[in-house]
């Protein structure tokens, strides 16, 4: 899986860690994340 930066504040989401902080599960896509998530930072 690749991961993702956000090119505003650096986060990076990898999909197999997933979001703990927002409850995203580990091994969601980034295609499959919620259309309101957003970036924790």
């Amino acid at each position: 899986m690749r991961s993702y930066e956000c090119i505003a504040c650096g986060y990076i989401y990898i999909p197999e860690d997933g979001d703990p902080i927002t409850g995203i599960e580990p091994g969601t896509a980034f295609e499959d994340l919620p259309e309101d998530w957003v970036c924790p930072d």
